[in-house]
């Protein structure tokens, strides 16, 4: 069993699966991040303008720092851009050099292992 899944709205954390009142009176993002990092909280992933994840509907949760999930738990294969901090995904032409994947936010094309090597 991972951290409760959470999400922030008209001022309160809430359980994301069930609707439960985690947190009331967080007003800023810092507030927010810091209540969750001590209490075994993940938030929906947003990128540098707080813009959530959202693929197909579902926000999307980080998990250990590379595995994202949907709220039902399933794994998705996802990238966080280097540049607007976006979600990244696989495009769908394999190529023997390289593992092309495209930000939904900014279209920024980039290599994901290339991204970690220079690093």
């Amino acid at each position: 069993m991972g951290p409760t899944k959470a999400l922030f709205k008209d001022g309160a954390l809430y359980d994301a699966k069930t609707g439960a009142l985690l947190k009331t009176g967080l007003t800023t993002h810092e507030e927010i991040q810091d209540y969750a990092a001590h209490h075994y909280i993940v938030l929906p992933m947003v990128d540098h303008a707080c813009r959530p994840w959202i693929l197909d509907g579902q926000l999307i949760y980080c998990l250990r720092g590379s595995r994202y999930e949907t709220l039902d738990d399933k794994v998705v294969p996802l990238v966080q851009c280097p540049d607007c901090g976006g979600m990244g995904i696989r495009e769908e032409e394999p190529t023997v050099e390289s593992d092309c994947i495209r930000c939904t936010q900014c279209g920024h094309e980039f290599d994901a292992r290339l991204e970690m090597m220079e690093s």
